[in-house]
Protein backbone atom coordinates (compact mmCIF):
# COMPACT_ATOMS: atom_id res chain seq x y z
CA UNK A 1 0.00 0.00 0.00
CA UNK A 2 1.24 3.51 -0.71
CA UNK A 3 1.73 5.86 2.20
CA UNK A 4 -0.76 8.67 2.70
CA UNK A 5 1.57 11.32 1.30
CA UNK A 6 2.22 9.19 -1.78
CA UNK A 7 -1.48 8.79 -2.59
CA UNK A 8 -2.03 12.51 -2.06
CA UNK A 9 0.98 13.27 -4.26
CA UNK A 10 -0.16 10.87 -6.97
CA UNK A 11 -3.66 12.32 -6.95
CA UNK A 12 -2.25 15.84 -7.23
CA UNK A 13 -0.07 14.73 -10.15
CA UNK A 14 -3.04 13.20 -11.99
CA UNK A 15 -5.02 16.40 -11.47
CA UNK A 16 -2.08 18.48 -12.71
CA UNK A 17 -1.90 16.39 -15.87
CA UNK A 18 -5.65 16.71 -16.36
CA UNK A 19 -5.36 20.49 -16.01
CA UNK A 20 -2.58 20.57 -18.59
CA UNK A 21 -4.47 18.60 -21.22
CA UNK A 22 -7.65 20.57 -20.53
CA UNK A 23 -5.78 23.81 -21.15
CA UNK A 24 -4.16 22.72 -24.40
CA UNK A 25 -7.41 21.19 -25.65
CA UNK A 26 -9.44 24.33 -24.85
CA UNK A 27 -11.85 22.22 -22.79
CA UNK A 28 -14.05 23.59 -20.04
CA UNK A 29 -12.57 22.03 -16.87
CA UNK A 30 -16.00 21.81 -15.28
CA UNK A 31 -17.03 19.25 -17.93
CA UNK A 32 -14.42 16.66 -16.88
CA UNK A 33 -14.56 14.54 -13.74
CA UNK A 34 -11.92 12.27 -12.31
CA UNK A 35 -13.23 8.88 -11.18
CA UNK A 36 -10.78 7.16 -8.83
CA UNK A 37 -11.02 3.42 -9.50
CA UNK A 38 -10.59 1.85 -6.07
CA UNK A 39 -11.00 -1.83 -6.93
CA UNK A 40 -8.92 -4.10 -4.68
CA UNK A 41 -7.90 -1.09 -2.59
CA UNK A 42 -8.39 -1.01 1.17
CA UNK A 43 -10.76 1.33 2.93
CA UNK A 44 -7.69 3.03 4.40
CA UNK A 45 -6.27 3.78 0.95
CA UNK A 46 -9.60 5.16 -0.24
CA UNK A 47 -9.79 7.32 2.88
CA UNK A 48 -6.35 8.70 2.04
CA UNK A 49 -7.59 9.75 -1.40
CA UNK A 50 -10.76 11.15 0.17
CA UNK A 51 -8.81 13.34 2.60
CA UNK A 52 -6.71 14.52 -0.34
CA UNK A 53 -9.93 15.86 -1.88
CA UNK A 54 -11.20 13.02 -4.07
CA UNK A 55 -14.93 12.34 -3.85
CA UNK A 56 -15.83 10.17 -6.86
CA UNK A 57 -14.82 6.50 -6.61
CA UNK A 58 -15.55 3.41 -8.69
CA UNK A 59 -15.61 -0.29 -8.01
CA UNK A 60 -15.63 -3.17 -10.49
CA UNK A 61 -17.52 -5.63 -8.32
CA UNK A 62 -20.72 -5.15 -6.38
CA UNK A 63 -19.32 -7.17 -3.47
CA UNK A 64 -16.44 -4.73 -3.01
CA UNK A 65 -18.75 -1.74 -3.13
CA UNK A 66 -21.01 -3.33 -0.53
CA UNK A 67 -18.07 -3.94 1.78
CA UNK A 68 -16.43 -0.53 1.44
CA UNK A 69 -19.17 2.06 1.03
CA UNK A 70 -20.60 1.85 4.59
CA UNK A 71 -17.11 2.39 6.04
CA UNK A 72 -16.47 5.61 4.10
CA UNK A 73 -17.91 9.13 4.37
CA UNK A 74 -21.46 9.64 3.11
CA UNK A 75 -20.45 12.23 0.52
CA UNK A 76 -18.45 9.72 -1.52
CA UNK A 77 -20.01 9.32 -4.97
CA UNK A 78 -19.92 5.68 -6.05
CA UNK A 79 -19.79 4.42 -9.63
CA UNK A 80 -19.74 0.83 -10.91
CA UNK A 81 -17.44 0.29 -13.88
CA UNK A 82 -17.06 -3.49 -14.20
CA UNK A 83 -19.32 -6.00 -15.89
CA UNK A 84 -22.51 -6.11 -13.84
CA UNK A 85 -24.10 -9.50 -13.40
CA UNK A 86 -27.88 -9.46 -13.38
CA UNK A 87 -28.00 -11.50 -10.17
CA UNK A 88 -26.08 -8.74 -8.36
CA UNK A 89 -28.49 -5.95 -9.27
CA UNK A 90 -30.70 -6.76 -6.26
CA UNK A 91 -27.92 -5.54 -3.95
CA UNK A 92 -27.78 -2.04 -5.47
CA UNK A 93 -29.39 1.02 -3.92
CA UNK A 94 -29.59 4.78 -4.32
CA UNK A 95 -25.96 5.14 -3.23
CA UNK A 96 -24.83 4.01 -6.68
CA UNK A 97 -24.58 7.26 -8.61
CA UNK A 98 -23.79 5.76 -12.02
CA UNK A 99 -23.42 2.38 -13.74
CA UNK A 100 -20.88 2.60 -16.59
CA UNK A 101 -21.37 -0.89 -18.02
CA UNK A 102 -24.89 -1.25 -19.40
CA UNK A 103 -24.07 -3.71 -22.17
CA UNK A 104 -27.10 -5.93 -22.86
CA UNK A 105 -30.89 -6.07 -22.88
CA UNK A 106 -31.11 -8.52 -19.97
CA UNK A 107 -29.30 -6.04 -17.73
CA UNK A 108 -31.53 -3.20 -18.92
CA UNK A 109 -34.59 -5.24 -18.00
CA UNK A 110 -33.25 -6.29 -14.61
CA UNK A 111 -32.22 -2.76 -13.65
CA UNK A 112 -35.66 -1.49 -14.62
CA UNK A 113 -37.42 -4.17 -12.58
CA UNK A 114 -35.30 -3.44 -9.51
CA UNK A 115 -35.75 0.30 -9.97
CA UNK A 116 -39.52 -0.04 -10.28
CA UNK A 117 -39.68 -2.22 -7.18
CA UNK A 118 -37.71 0.29 -5.09
CA UNK A 119 -38.86 3.50 -6.80
CA UNK A 120 -35.41 4.35 -8.13
CA UNK A 121 -34.07 5.39 -11.52
CA UNK A 122 -30.57 4.32 -12.50
CA UNK A 123 -28.11 6.65 -14.22
CA UNK A 124 -26.25 4.48 -16.73
CA UNK A 125 -23.78 4.57 -19.58
CA UNK A 126 -23.99 2.19 -22.51
CA UNK A 127 -20.74 0.29 -22.90
CA UNK A 128 -19.61 0.24 -26.52
CA UNK A 129 -16.94 -2.15 -27.78
CA UNK A 130 -15.39 0.37 -30.14
CA UNK A 131 -12.22 -1.68 -30.60
CA UNK A 132 -14.24 -4.83 -31.42
CA UNK A 133 -12.04 -6.59 -28.87
CA UNK A 134 -13.22 -10.15 -28.26
CA UNK A 135 -11.88 -9.92 -24.69
CA UNK A 136 -14.16 -6.98 -23.89
CA UNK A 137 -17.91 -6.75 -23.45
CA UNK A 138 -20.10 -4.01 -24.87
CA UNK A 139 -22.35 -3.33 -27.82
CA UNK A 140 -20.96 -3.05 -31.30
CA UNK A 141 -21.40 0.37 -32.90
CA UNK A 142 -24.11 -0.86 -35.26
CA UNK A 143 -26.13 -2.24 -32.31
CA UNK A 144 -26.27 1.02 -30.39
CA UNK A 145 -29.20 2.79 -32.17
CA UNK A 146 -31.57 -0.16 -31.72
CA UNK A 147 -30.56 -0.45 -28.08
CA UNK A 148 -31.27 3.24 -27.48
CA UNK A 149 -34.62 2.81 -29.25
CA UNK A 150 -35.58 0.36 -26.51
CA UNK A 151 -34.56 2.44 -23.48
CA UNK A 152 -37.83 4.38 -23.45
CA UNK A 153 -39.67 1.16 -22.60
CA UNK A 154 -37.72 0.99 -19.32
CA UNK A 155 -38.53 4.20 -17.41
CA UNK A 156 -36.38 3.34 -14.39
CA UNK A 157 -33.19 3.45 -16.46
CA UNK A 158 -31.69 6.64 -17.88
CA UNK A 159 -28.84 6.48 -20.38
CA UNK A 160 -26.56 9.47 -19.92
CA UNK A 161 -23.87 8.60 -22.44
CA UNK A 162 -21.34 6.00 -23.51
CA UNK A 163 -18.39 4.15 -22.01
CA UNK A 164 -15.56 2.30 -23.70
CA UNK A 165 -12.30 0.60 -22.80
CA UNK A 166 -9.33 1.01 -25.11
CA UNK A 167 -7.69 -2.12 -26.48
CA UNK A 168 -4.84 -3.23 -24.20
CA UNK A 169 -2.32 -3.77 -27.00
CA UNK A 170 -3.28 -0.70 -29.02
CA UNK A 171 -0.77 2.02 -29.86
CA UNK A 172 -1.47 5.59 -28.66
CA UNK A 173 -2.59 6.49 -32.19
CA UNK A 174 -4.96 3.53 -32.33
CA UNK A 175 -6.31 4.35 -28.87
CA UNK A 176 -6.92 7.93 -29.93
CA UNK A 177 -8.80 6.63 -32.95
CA UNK A 178 -11.04 4.47 -30.77
CA UNK A 179 -11.86 7.37 -28.47
CA UNK A 180 -12.56 9.61 -31.47
CA UNK A 181 -14.93 7.00 -32.88
CA UNK A 182 -16.91 6.97 -29.64
CA UNK A 183 -17.13 10.76 -29.60
CA UNK A 184 -18.24 10.80 -33.23
CA UNK A 185 -20.86 8.16 -32.47
CA UNK A 186 -22.15 10.28 -29.60
CA UNK A 187 -22.14 13.43 -31.72
CA UNK A 188 -23.99 11.67 -34.54
CA UNK A 189 -26.69 10.27 -32.28
CA UNK A 190 -27.00 13.22 -29.90
CA UNK A 191 -29.41 15.11 -32.11
CA UNK A 192 -31.88 12.22 -32.16
CA UNK A 193 -34.61 12.17 -29.55
CA UNK A 194 -34.97 9.03 -27.48
CA UNK A 195 -37.04 8.77 -24.33
CA UNK A 196 -34.78 8.21 -21.34
CA UNK A 197 -31.60 9.07 -23.26
CA UNK A 198 -29.34 12.11 -22.88
CA UNK A 199 -25.91 11.48 -24.38
CA UNK A 200 -23.95 14.07 -22.44
CA UNK A 201 -21.30 11.82 -20.88
CA UNK A 202 -18.31 10.00 -22.38
CA UNK A 203 -16.51 7.67 -19.96
CA UNK A 204 -13.22 6.77 -21.59
CA UNK A 205 -9.59 6.78 -20.61
CA UNK A 206 -7.82 5.01 -17.75
CA UNK A 207 -4.41 5.37 -16.12
CA UNK A 208 -2.47 4.71 -19.32
CA UNK A 209 -4.51 6.87 -21.68
CA UNK A 210 -6.67 9.40 -19.80
CA UNK A 211 -4.92 12.37 -21.42
CA UNK A 212 -5.69 11.10 -24.92
CA UNK A 213 -9.28 10.51 -23.81
CA UNK A 214 -9.67 14.10 -22.60
CA UNK A 215 -8.28 15.39 -25.89
CA UNK A 216 -10.99 13.39 -27.64
CA UNK A 217 -13.86 14.61 -25.47
CA UNK A 218 -14.03 12.42 -22.34
CA UNK A 219 -16.16 13.80 -19.54
CA UNK A 220 -15.31 10.98 -17.10
CA UNK A 221 -11.82 9.49 -16.81
CA UNK A 222 -11.35 6.32 -14.77
CA UNK A 223 -7.93 6.36 -13.09
CA UNK A 224 -6.80 3.71 -10.63
CA UNK A 225 -3.13 2.68 -10.55
CA UNK A 226 -1.81 6.19 -11.16
CA UNK A 227 -3.51 7.23 -7.91
CA UNK A 228 -3.25 4.13 -5.72
CA UNK A 229 -0.22 2.40 -7.20
CA UNK A 230 0.04 -1.07 -8.69
CA UNK A 231 -2.48 -3.60 -7.46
Amino acid sequence: MLAKASIAHSLAEVRRRIDQVVARSNRDPSTIRLVAVSKTQSVLSIEEAYYAGQRVFAENRVQEWLAKAPALPNDCEWHLVGKLQTNKVKYLDQNVAMIHSLDRFSLLETLNEHGERHRMTWATLVQVNIARDSAKTGLMIEEVPDFLDSVGDYPHVQVQGFMTIGALEASPAETQGFFRQLRCLRDTLQSRKWSGVDLRELSMGMSRDFEIAIEEGATLVRVGSRIFGSR
